[in-house]
């Protein structure tokens, strides 16, 4: 596909996506909020820039086929997301609607109704997870054999 044709079908789907977000704002917050995987999936597809990072991974990378690649765009987008701006309070998880319709508010409500504490899902959240989810994308994609490098192992 050459770039006019990527970036007028981009521009149409821009201007679609911005439409439809306008009119059903409420709704796909409270499914962003609410529902794990639909919400999830919400989440991704109406943020443009996700968009771009995943089809950039997918069809620019040659060192990993198109599942490895869909999989590690996927951790840099969260990992990402993560630390572009914690969304919620080291304090608690309070009832912000706005708060609660992020990839933040879905994973801590959904590991808080199995029983873990939230200090510790804050730390891990926004720490551990992170640091995880690159290191691990960077391995997956194959990107110049990063984790032996990072091993200490031979290339």
């Amino acid at each position: 596909m050459d770039k006019k044709t990527f970036s007028l079908g981009f521009i149409i789907f821009f201007v679609v996506l911005t439409y439809y977000l306008y009119t059903n704002n409420d709704s796909i917050a409270n499914i962003i909020a609410n529902d794990g995987v639909q919400g999830t999936i919400w989440y991704f597809v109406s943020n443009p820039a996700y968009l771009l990072l995943f089809l950039s991974v997918v069809y620019f990378n040659s060192e990993a086929g198109i599942l490895k690649n869909a999989v590690g765009a996927l951790m840099i987008i969260y990992a990402s997301d993560i630390i572009s701006y914690p969304r919620l309070s080291p304090a608690g998880l309070g009832d912000n609607i706005n708060l609660l319709a992020s990839l933040d508010g879905l994973f801590f409500n959904k590991m808080l109704a199995q029983g873990f504490s939230y200090s510790t899902l804050y730390s891990f959240y926004y720490l551990i997870l992170p640091i995880v989810l690159i290191i691990g994308a960077i391995s997956i994609l194959g990107i110049h054999n990063f984790f032996k490098h990072l091993t200490g192992g031979k290339v």
